[in-house]
């Protein structure tokens, strides 16, 4: 009952109902370590479960970062006991040891188990004294508005109960309800930026400006409500002025010049992190600056990280560098084969019935079978120097990478696109042109009909 709980206990139950963060009901799982902000978050929500009427369970996750981690598991072992809760403990060996990787690795793990589980929620144990700190840390890193508004007590599953709470009040609870708790001894090293921040640059601004850290705090929530704002902003302009797909993003260049200029700069900053690469707005507005010079001719603009940006007409590209797609494939003819790049090809011999054959469909095309006369062709990816002669051209060669400026074929496009070729000779650039040899005429006899199909 309401009138039984500790009075830390009501300030989350008011907390959590005025955010929206738990309705009657909930599943939650509660992601805990050793620490005081873990245990004092799992015995808050214990207490609030008879009142909400929520289904608790607890996920320990040992990146074996830290040694002797045996005694953790074993006090959230009894207290888990104690309170009849279920508990999983799951080991895990870390591609990196940033502490951003680290959390990065460690939330998608607790989303892979909520989903298992069919959890609705995931309570993580930051506290006020953690939206400080992170404020703080993301302006000192330019981190933008978007930084400035500091942790947001709900997004997606994640949930943060805590955030109303003071560090100071968190002892005071695990005290007053004779909690055990481990707090890891690094957490009180300079060793990182948050540590600094938390030890030596935090009890600076509280003897120096009377009122911090109100001020910080109230500016963060202004912050909050105007980066709300202006993200839905932003969704409403990529609406209009992006298509996506899993290999690139495509804006319109003219749209984009008419977009103002701090929407632009949100918008790069977020399609950036759609493909894998998450900056800072620093980073953001000088990428920006650059992408927008109207002078800037066709042609890769610039890289960043593992992302190639590139102006094609009236269009801007951003997509994936991939390692080099190289393959060396021989089709029977007749017969079919499946490409690595999905295309599905396949080669037949048709009689010559006089008819008149549709040579603007680049998905198939027609040659004089025997003239080829032979019994497998070679598909392989584009290499510098390939040449071919254009049907059209009457037997002039031209550069494969010349036809590929012609049609306007962004570079990561070129690397997939499958050429087949009879002994030495190009004879299809699958979807986009054919060669001018073994062209059909009165006295052919056999044809040769190549077609192909790209997998949905």
């Amino acid at each position: 009952m309401i009138k039984d709980l500790d009075f830390i206990e009501k300030k989350v139950l008011d907390f959590v109902k005025k955010e929206s963060l738990i309705y009657e009901g909930d599943s939650i799982l509660i992601s805990i370590s050793g620490g005081s902000d873990s245990f004092a978050l799992s015995e808050i929500l214990f207490s609030l479960s008879s009142v909400l009427n929520l289904r608790l369970s607890l996920l320990y996750i040992d990146h074996h970062v830290r040694k002797n981690t045996g005694e953790e598991k074993r006090i959230i072992k009894e207290y888990s006991e104690m309170r009849n809760l279920p508990f999983d403990i799951l080991d895990i060996s870390p591609k990196s040891f940033s502490e951003k990787d680290l959390r990065d690795e460690r939330y998608k793990i607790l989303e892979e188990f909520s989903e298992r589980k069919h959890i609705d929620k995931i309570a993580l144990g930051h506290t006020l004294n953690d939206h400080i700190e992170t404020i703080i840390m993301n302006f000192l890193r330019g981190y933008g508005l978007d930084g400035l508004s500091g942790i947001s007590p709900k997004r997606e599953k994640f949930i943060r109960p805590l955030l109303v709470l003071t560090k100071e009040e968190i002892l005071e609870y695990c005290k007053r309800k004779n909690l055990p708790y481990i707090d890891d001894f690094t957490n009180f090293l300079p060793l990182t930026l948050r540590n600094t921040v938390r030890f030596q640059l935090i009890p600076f601004l509280e003897e120096a400006i009377e009122q911090f850290p109100t001020s910080i705090i109230t500016q963060a929530k202004v912050f909050a409500i105007e980066e709300d704002f202006l993200e839905k902003t932003t969704l409403e302009y990529k609406e209009k002025i992006v298509k996506s797909t899993d290999k690139v993003i495509e804006i319109d260049f003219k749209k984009w010049e008419e977009t103002p200029k701090a929407i632009r700069i949100r918008l790069l900053k977020k399609l950036l992190k759609e493909m894998g690469q998450d900056i800072t707005s620093e980073v953001s507005i000088l990428t920006n600056a650059r992408i927008m010079k109207k002078k800037e001719k066709s042609g890769k603009i610039i890289e960043i990280g593992d992302l190639d940006i590139y102006k094609s007409g009236e269009k801007i590209l951003i997509y994936k560098k991939r390692g080099r797609l190289d393959y060396e494939i021989y089709l029977p003819i007749p017969g079919k084969i499946r490409l690595p790049t999905g295309e599905e090809i396949e080669a037949n011999i048709i009689e010559n019935k006089k008819g008149s054959f549709n040579i603007k469909d680049i998905w198939q095309v027609f040659f004089d079978y025997d003239r080829i006369n032979i019994k497998e062709l070679k598909i392989r990816t584009w290499r510098e120097g390939d040449r071919i002669k254009l049907f059209g051209l009457g037997g002039k060669s031209k550069k494969l990478q010349d036809l590929f400026v012609d049609k306007k074929i962004p570079h990561w496009k070129r690397l997939e696109i499958p050429l087949v070729f009879w002994e030495n000779e190009l004879l299809w650039v699958v979807g986009l042109a054919r060669s001018d040899i073994a062209s059909i005429t009165e006295e052919t006899k056999k044809i040769l009909h190549l077609k192909a199909r790209k997998e949905v």
